[in-house]
């Protein structure tokens, strides 16, 4: 059953605990290291940043957040894959009331500010296939995405 909540919930603040915390200490680390040279007394020529990317999660909840008038995590460009036995949360991390619609589906709900929307199976509402969605009071702004539902 959905489930839409007008404010952040305890499991959703638990659940960004731990990303916070590593990007902490990611951070620390970076600058940590930013004052560290090589021990030949050479310089760094390379105004290069580096850039470190973590795997995806395939398990617990598959998490899309409507944010700045654009769904992070299901962008057109990405191949997101998503288990049809993972949970599916929607959340809107903005002041403006936000919807999520799936084309060709009669899927369509909307969010309030800071509101989120819950599904503890994703296959309990979409067949495995591949699937475009988008708000519809802000398509028109970019805010659409895209996902592929797996077995």
């Amino acid at each position: 059953m959905d489930i839409v909540t007008g404010r952040a919930s305890a499991s959703r603040l638990a659940r960004s605990l731990p990303l916070r915390l590593a990007l902490g200490v990611l951070i620390a680390a970076a600058l940590g290291l930013s004052g560290c040279g090589s021990r030949s007394g050479a310089t760094s020529t390379s105004d290069t940043p580096v850039v470190i990317v973590s795997p995806r999660r395939t398990t617990g909840p598959f998490v899309v957040v409507a944010v700045n008038y654009h769904f992070h995590d299901i962008h057109p460009e990405d191949q997101n894959l998503i288990s049809q036995n993972r949970p599916f949360i929607v959340q809107n991390d903005t002041d403006n009331l936000h919807n999520f619609t799936v084309a060709g589906t009669t899927i369509s709900f909307d969010i309030p500010p800071e509101g989120e929307v819950e599904w503890s199976r994703v296959g309990d509402h979409l067949k495995p296939g591949f699937y475009r969605v988008f708000c519809k009071y802000h398509a028109d702004r970019g805010m659409v995405g895209s996902f592929t539902v797996t077995p």
